[in-house]
């Protein structure tokens, strides 16, 4: 693998809110949608979940809003994956317009779940190896400034 994870899409007239522009709780579902296909592409599938008994919680997560999508506007999404162990991965997403402008970025560390006990468990090897592959597959990239921004007012 020698590409990063690219999720994509267009923005569909009923995720525009009052302000007529995408929503922002459905920026939350697109990096949703995105992790779930990152995993699929390391071989985390739903149904190999469900094989293995194991799955994918979020423990943390951040979004940055900063440019406003509107209806009908194509988008993409990258996934890099910023650092992993063997049950966690820190995920790093950039949604992209198309005119490959920066329009909002989202932070995520997930963690390796078994869907039982639902207590931490690593990751599958097979699948393990596919995450320690992408990581030294991907592109480099230049840590963002919203790469573990912590909220707050600047005091002046």
């Amino acid at each position: 693998m020698t590409e990063t994870y690219i999720y994509n899409n267009t923005v569909h007239p009923d995720w525009i809110d009052h302000n007529q522009h995408l929503h922002d709780a459905k920026y939350y579902d697109l990096f949703s949608d995105s992790v779930a296909g990152f995993f699929e592409s390391v071989g985390l599938s739903t149904d190999y979940r469900k094989d293995l008994n194991v799955t994918i919680f979020s423990l943390e997560a951040h979004i940055s809003f900063l440019k406003e999508l509107l209806v009908h506007e194509k988008f993409y999404i990258k996934a890099r994956l910023y650092d992993y162990d063997y049950k966690r991965v820190h995920l790093f997403l950039t949604m992209y317009n198309e005119k490959d402008e920066r329009c909002a970025t989202y932070e995520v560390m997930m963690m390796g779940v078994d869907f039982e006990t639902r207590k931490s468990t690593p990751f599958p090897d097979e699948v393990f190896d596919k995450i320690a592959n992408y990581f030294e597959q991907q592109p480099n990239f230049d840590s963002p400034k919203q790469l573990g921004h912590v909220i707050g007012i600047p005091k002046r």
